[in-house]
């Protein structure tokens, strides 16, 4: 089936069990907590904690280019993602060993090991994000992508709320002790990860178009760069993606501003994958509607300007910690709530909620505007071209030690509106399309 009016239900189903699974993924590993709590556990700095972050984005967008340069040779490209995704769960497996052996004795030569191991594991989502892509694109109709999207990311909000509970007692006082409940953690995603693997490798894909001989990377690059030139929406879809990724400055430390600055306990992290998946199931129906229902151009202008209420509300938090009265909370299950840190919680789930809409929207926008021939291409230097923001959070990290976190939140804010102007001047394909169809 390559049809794009067309909708595999099998490989439908497939996705949203696959995305269920990958969520307990993302939860057990999230750079933004988890990684970050680790990091700042083996050695005391701001700056080293966002460097998962920038590993992960580096390493992925690099292998992109090497990769889509391949596969655009091949008519079907589910061996880059099973090839990818095996290579991954080996990754994870040697991550979770390595913590388990050097965490106690050796923490600093772990951290560097740690984040070789996370570069090589971040290279082979550009292998799988590539046949990922082109499997959706073959089996799902561009009207029901953001629906399995939705789908995906509600059940995967489910699995999520469980994996919070688990983070929270791995992290917390009465789970294994440290390095040991990372390790385990890590292992966790490695099982889960190789269940993506195989379930989304039972989905049939058709045969596509290939390109006849492999162009040199020089003349591939030169491509990429001329989409970037011919193609408007092309263009700013890239500069949207650009500025919010840069606006990723404030979000990648929200968690060391929460235990230095709101002293939260470490197992706190729980709480937050708790909240933030609970909070968010609504909106992935929400999400999908919109880009089903009326296009993914204005799914992404609204999702870009929720983003700006996280740096919003994060900046919110620091002017609230001067007035005594804001600091005064109640005991929860989930810990202490105060309105210091309801504007913590409420800014991470803000950026948990927009990189689900995010995902949905900007995949499904770039699919409608590639061509089968190019696909890859795009989607590979849609990546390539983001490389600029992949340092952002390193430069996020470095501002907030050495001048204030709210010099780096109100950065953020200030790149999230520029994010919002972009957004703003996508123009809607799927009218085109539509027409196209129509004779």
């Amino acid at each position: 089936m390559n049809n794009q009016d067309q909708t595999d239900e099998k490989a439908f189903l497939i996705g949203i069990i696959n995305g269920a699974l990958w969520n307990i993924v993302t939860a057990v590993i999230q750079p933004e907590l988890v990684l970050s709590a680790f990091i700042l556990r083996l050695k005391n700095s701001i700056v080293l904690t966002t460097l998962p972050f920038v590993v992960m984005r580096l390493a992925h967008i690099i292998s992109s280019l090497f990769i889509s340069n391949i596969a655009e040779t091949w008519s079907r490209k589910k061996i880059f993602y099973i090839a990818g995704g095996t290579f991954r769960v080996i990754t994870l497996g040697l991550i979770s060993l390595s913590t388990y052996t050097l965490g106690t004795n050796w923490p600093n030569l772990l951290i560097w090991l740690f984040l070789a191991l996370l570069g090589f594991y971040a290279a082979g989502i550009g292998s799988s994000s590539i046949g990922f892509n082109e499997i959706i694109a073959k089996t799902i109709s561009f009207r029901r992508r953001g629906q399995l999207m939705g789908l995906r990311g509600f059940f995967g909000g489910l699995v999520g709320i469980a994996s919070g509970f688990y983070v929270r007692f791995m992290l917390g006082d009465t789970g294994p002790t440290f390095p040991y409940n990372y390790a385990y953690l890590y292992a966790t995603a490695a099982f889960f990860l190789g269940c993506c693997v195989f379930s989304f490798g039972l989905v049939n894909e058709p045969a596509g178009h290939a390109n006849l001989k492999r162009t040199s990377i020089y003349l591939h690059i030169i491509k990429g760069i001329g989409i970037f030139r011919t193609d408007r929406n092309f263009k700013f879809q890239y500069l949207n993606n650009l500025t919010q990724s840069m606006a990723v400055i404030g979000p990648v430390v929200y968690y060391p501003y929460a235990t230095k600055l709101l002293e939260i306990p470490e197992s706190f992290v729980g709480s937050l994958l708790i909240l933030s998946a609970g909070l968010t199931l609504p909106m992935n129906f929400l999400w999908s509607y919109i880009g089903d229902k009326h296009g993914n151009r204005l799914l992404l202008l609204i999702n870009t300007f929720v983003f700006t209420l996280s740096p919003t509300l994060i900046l919110l938090s620091g002017y609230l910690m001067r007035i005594p009265l804001a600091t005064v909370g109640w005991n929860t299950k989930l810990g202490l709530i105060t309105p210091v840190r309801i504007c913590l919680i409420s800014a991470y789930v803000i950026f948990t909620m927009t990189n689900i809409g995010g995902m949905i929207g900007n995949m499904n926008y770039l699919l409608e505007i590639a061509t089968e021939a190019r696909r890859p291409s795009y989607i590979a230097f849609m990546n390539i071209m983001l490389t600029p923001a992949a340092v952002s959070p390193l430069i996020g990290g470095v501002i907030s030690e050495n001048l204030s976190f709210q010099t780096n939140f109100l950065l953020s804010l200030i790149l999230s509106l520029v994010a919002l102007y972009y957004a703003y001047r996508l123009g809607e394909p799927r009218n085109q399309q539509i027409i196209e169809n129509d004779f």
